[in-house]
């Protein structure tokens, strides 16, 4: 998306290989119609490890008791990457709001995920 190049990039061109536990989010070349309809509505597009995906699987789980497919826990690490990036918030004012602001994730699938994946997604995650 940075570069404008649309579908005349791929995830492999920046070291990226695509394999991810994360599949159903997981996008090797960009459409070009989707990129340029969605770029002037989207800030920012992150990758994350597949351990951190467990970690907060594991952590949602033990602390809320809601078990969600791996994909779905991507959304935790991007709200804590915007939190934590003070230029973000400055550019767009959110410095003083952030703490009190409400923020909604996205977080699906987890009762369609058989109860031995489960176990195994759970298992992945390191203990908090």
């Amino acid at each position: 998306m940075s570069t404008g190049l649309h579908d005349g990039i791929s995830v492999e061109d920046i070291g990226l290989d695509g394999k991810t536990a994360a599949d159903g989010l997981a996008v090797g070349r960009a459409s070009r119609l989707v990129g340029k309809t969605l770029e002037t509505l989207i800030d920012g597009i992150s990758t994350i490890d597949d351990y951190k995906l467990y970690d907060y699987l594991r952590a949602l789980a033990d602390t809320e008791g809601i078990y969600i497919e791996p994909s779905a826990c991507a959304t935790f690490d991007t709200i804590a990457r915007v939190m934590q990036n003070q230029d973000y918030l400055e550019q767009y004012g959110l410095t003083d709001k952030i703490n009190t602001a409400t923020h909604i994730l996205w977080a699906t699938g987890g009762s369609m995920v058989p109860e031995e994946e489960m176990k195994h997604y759970y298992s992945l995650g390191s203990k908090i």
